[in-house]
């Protein structure tokens, strides 16, 4: 096991890049119901490039997890262990199905989807209404996971550091000595 207290620099990068994206796509995602089709479709294209690049980041992320040991952390009891471990596997879980959903929810749609305006997702499959909706939902549902998910991990980290005094949030915090 690790003797490091902190997560290194690569592993901070990567959780930051990613929870920043996640957050703002979380939020924004809420609201593209209610815009006009043409203004959606704008949208849609960034979110799509945005969701692609948290695909690729977040297989990034499961490497560095496969190859290292997350810092020790000694004064959690073992359920928050536990807790800590399901969490985390619960995110590498939604976050690499999210993208999946959200280009197979392209994929059956009637108009183009270009990520970025570059990656053409329309295109992969025939026009569906019926997988369009199923994608659309489970898109929807997980993103309604995710977003409980990053509420109750956010949770955690401020009550281990403003009650339990610890330094969990402080081993992933990118300025570690300013907390």
């Amino acid at each position: 096991m690790s003797e490091s207290k902190s997560y290194d620099g690569l592993a901070k990068t990567l959780h930051w890049l990613i929870a920043v994206i996640v957050i703002l796509m979380l939020i924004a995602g809420r609201t593209l119901e209610d815009l006009p089709l043409d203004e959606r479709v704008q949208i849609i294209m960034v979110h799509s490039g945005l969701g692609t690049l948290v695909f690729v980041l977040m297989l990034a992320r499961l490497a560095w997890r496969m190859t290292h040991t997350p810092p020790t952390q000694d004064t959690m009891p073992p359920w928050q262990e536990k807790s800590s471990l399901l969490v985390h596997w619960a995110f590498y879980g939604l976050l690499l199905l999210q993208p999946v959903f959200g280009l197979l929810q392209a994929a059956y749609i009637d108009y183009q989807v270009l990520a970025f305006g570059v990656l053409d997702y329309s295109g992969l499959a025939v026009d569906n209404k019926d997988m369009h909706k199923l994608f659309h939902r489970l898109h929807g549902l997980n993103a309604t996971v995710l977003s409980l998910l990053v509420l109750i991990h956010a949770a955690a980290a401020l009550i281990h550091h403003f009650y339990q005094k610890d330094n969990v949030l402080r081993r992933m915090w990118p300025r570690a000595k300013l907390l």
